[in-house]
């Protein structure tokens, strides 16, 4: 069967292993309004300034962008660290103000020297090559061993993946499992799903498919819509397990509810074939179809090929 890309993030809330359900959000307190906040900040509560420029980046009554820098510009000069990344974020995007990635290095730069990991973190992301800025992977894996430093989980990841892949560094799976590993530990889902690919495939640690079943369950709790997806994954192809199609589409079929597109595809081989479910060929085309809409190319032309196959009334197999 054709196998998830074990890669991403969705961080949305898993209601059950097995079974999904409403998201539940807490309730929050009333806000301060635009005026409120206003208010504060015109008496020189720094606290404030990010909270009104964030009013003011609002689509709807109160979007004034300029009104938003002007804020966090002074939020900056006080020398608040989150009004130095949220500027900074401003200027990476290139939406309410011209793109520009040295004032966005400069300013995350400056955030994580106030102690703010997140500001390291996304200086690591502007010397990926991004907002106009040259590649530059050794201090990008610079910027992720600081932010990993602070206890950022994200930056460990991404130190891993520096080692797992050559970037900025030599590739060395010893680093980069040891990295994965203090990822999963501060909490990363990420991590926990990658680490759990290398169990899977025996790729820098010893064979085990029970180790990669567990990380993907933990993973799939906190959110990972693809870690959902490489679940099924091992109970379709009996990774460890004996197979077991109805835990596979009930995995799929979270993966797909949470967003993951690709999901869909999978799952459509599963009503076209039969597996685990009564060959249903229309059904199996509504899922290529959703399946169809996703970002990667290899899935959508995957899904095409299949919603050709079935519009034509052909019985070949699904391409596994």
């Amino acid at each position: 069967m054709w196998r998830m890309t074990k890669t991403g993030l969705l961080g949305l809330v898993l209601a059950g292993v097995l079974a999904a359900g409403p998201l539940v959000r807490a309730e929050t307190s009333a806000q301060p309004s635009l005026e409120d906040l206003r208010k504060q900040a015109e008496a020189g509560v720094v606290s404030a300034y990010d909270a009104l420029a964030q009013l003011y980046l609002d689509e709807g009554e109160t979007h004034d962008p300029a009104a938003a820098i002007r804020w966090l510009n002074a939020g900056v000069r006080a020398g608040d660290p989150t009004c130095m990344i949220d500027l900074g974020n401003l200027y990476y995007d290139g939406e309410d103000v011209e793109q520009d990635g040295a004032k966005a290095l400069s300013l995350y730069q400056a955030a994580a020297a106030k102690g703010a990991a997140l500001g390291a973190y996304n200086a690591g992301q502007v010397y990926e090559g991004e907002a106009g800025v040259e590649q530059d992977l050794t201090k990008a894996l610079d910027w992720y061993r600081k932010a990993a430093a602070m206890g950022d989980e994200a930056g460990m990841y991404m130190v891993a993946k520096a080692y797992q892949a050559g970037r900025g560094a030599p590739v060395d799976m010893a680093q980069a499992v040891a990295w994965m590993r203090k990822a999963v530990d501060a909490g990363s889902a990420d991590a926990m799903n990658d680490l759990g690919t290398f169990y899977s495939d025996g790729t820098g640690v010893p064979q085990d498919h029970a180790k990669a079943l567990d990380l993907y369950v933990r993973a799939a709790k906190l959110g990972s819509a693809v870690a959902m997806a490489n679940a099924a994954v091992v109970y379709a192809d009996g990774e460890g397990v004996p197979v077991d199609f109805a835990k596979a589409l009930a995995w799929y079929g979270l993966s797909a509810r949470n967003g993951n597109l690709e999901a869909y595809y999978s799952l459509g081989q599963m009503y076209e074939a039969g597996e685990g479910v009564k060959a249903d060929p229309v059904q199996a085309l509504r899922l290529y179809r959703a399946a169809a809409q996703s970002d990667d190319e290899e899935v959508r032309d995957e899904a095409e090929e299949a919603i050709d196959r079935l519009r034509g009334g052909t019985s070949d197999a699904p391409v596994a």
